[in-house]
C-alpha cells in the first residue's frame, strides 16, 4: 500500500508453519507452531538518496508460551536511516528484541536485547568497503546484570558475475555486572565465498574463527566453524534442489569445553503453478544435526527434523 507519491509504502506480510521432528535418541518432539506477523514501512527521499524505514515483527513458537514466563511481548522493533551519496553510503541502525521472539528463519531470542550501529561503506568497481561500530545491551534473567557489548567491524566484498566472496574481521568488548568489570573481549575472523560453474550449479562455502578471552581468569575459547552449499536449478524458474553440510568445533584451552557439532541439510523447492497475483510453491526440507560434548555427555544428542511447506508468494 502507498500513501502518496513516495511519501510512505507500507508492507505487511503473515507467516505460519508447523513442524514435527523426531530425535535419533529415542525422544519425540511435539510438533511446534509458529506464527509470524510483519509490518514494514519505508519512505524515501531527496529521489531516493535518503530512506527510513521501520518494521515491527511479533512471533512465538506455541510451545514456548509457558515456558517464557517474560512481561514483555515476543515482537521486534527496527529502525533504520541511510543516506547515498555517489559511491558513499551511511547510515544508522536500531533494533530491540523481546525475550522469546522467533525470526522468520526460526533462530530464537533467549534474552530481551537492544543494539544500535553506525555504518558507513564505499563502492570501488567491483570491491565494496564497509565499515561500522555499535553497541548492544542486554540483562539476562539468571543473573539479572546489565551485559553491554561494544563492537568494531570492517568488511570487504568482491562481486562478479561467476563467482564473488567477502571476508570480514570484528573485534567485540562485553563488560557484565554493576560496574561492568567482568570483560570478555572476542575476535573474529570470516571469509565466504561463491562459484557458479554452470548456469544451473552454484556452490558456496563460509569458513570462520573465532577466539574469545577471558580478561578475569584469562580462560581462552576458539570456535572455528566451516560450511559448504550446494544450489542446483535443473528448470530454471520451476525446481530448485539444495543441500549443505557444517562443521563447529568449541575447544576451551583450560579444556573446560569441548563441544563438536556436524549438520547437514537437503531441500527442495517446486513450482507448481500459480493462485490468483502469487506463485504456488511446495517445500521440503529434511535437517539433521549432530552435537558431541566430550566435557559433558549428558549434552549430546543427535536430530533429525523435516518440514513441508506449501507457500504463495509474489503477490
Amino acid at each position: 500500500m502507498n500513501l502518496g507519491p513516495k511519501v510512505i509504502e507500507l508492507k505487511a506480510s503473515y507467516f505460519e508453519k508447523r513442524e514435527e521432528a523426531n530425535g535419533l535418541n529415542g525422544l519425540l518432539d511435539d510438533g511446534k507452531s509458529q506464527r509470524y506477523f510483519d509490518l514494514l514501512a519505508t519512505s524515501s527521499y531527496l529521489d531516493g538518496k535518503m530512506v527510513a524505514d521501520g518494521e515491527l515483527a511479533y512471533s512465538a513458537l506455541d510451545s514456548l508460551k509457558t515456558q517464557c514466563h517474560c512481561d514483555e511481548l515476543p515482537r521486534m522493533l527496527r529502525l533504520g536511516l541511510k543516506h547515498r551519496w555517489g559511491d558513499l553510503s551511511y547510515g544508522a541502525d536500531y533494533r530491540s528484541l523481546g525475550k522469546g521472539f522467533v525470526s522468520i528463519t526460526g533462530a530464537k531470542v533467549d534474552q530481551a536485547r537492544d543494539e544500535g550501529q553506525v555504518w558507513g561503506e564505499h563502492s570501488l568497481g567491483p570491491f565494496k568497503f564497509r565499515g561500522s561500530v555499535g553497541e548492544s545491551w542486554e540483562r539476562p534473567s539468571d543473573i539479572n546484570q546489565l551485559r553491554l557489548t561494544k563492537i568494531a567491524a570492517a568488511a570487504l566484498n568482491f562481486n562478479r558475475p561467476e563467482w564473488g566472496g567477502w571476508l570480514a574481521s570484528s573485534y567485540s568488548l562485553m563488560g557484565q555486572g554493576a560496574d561492568l568489570g567482568q570483560e570478555i573481549t572476542a575476535f573474529t575472523n570470516t571469509f565466504v565465498s561463491s562459484y557458479r560453474p554452470l548456469s544451473a550449479l552454484s556452490l558456496g562455502q563460509n569458513f570462520s574463527i573465532k577466539e574469545e578471552r577471558d580478561q578475569s581468569t584469562g580462560v581462552r575459547t576458539e570456535t572455528p566453524a566451516a560450511a559448504l552449499t550446494v544450489v542446483y536449478t535443473p528448470w530454471r524458474d520451476l525446481l530448485k534442489l539444495s543441500s549443505g553440510a557444517s562443521y563447529t568445533t568449541t575447544l576451551g584451552k583450560d579444556r573446560s569445553s569441548d563441544v563438536r557439532t556436524v549438520g547437514a541439510t537437503a531441500a527442495m523447492d517446486w513450482k507448481i503453478g500459480k493462485f490468483l497475483a502469487g506463485e504456488e510453491i511446495l517445500s521440503f526440507n529434511l535437517t539433521y544435526n549432530r552435537q558431541l560434548d566430550f566435557v559433558s555427555s549428558s549434552n549430546s544428542h543427535e536430530d533429525l527434523a523435516a518440514t513441508f511447506r506449501y507457500k504463495i508468494t509474489g503477490f
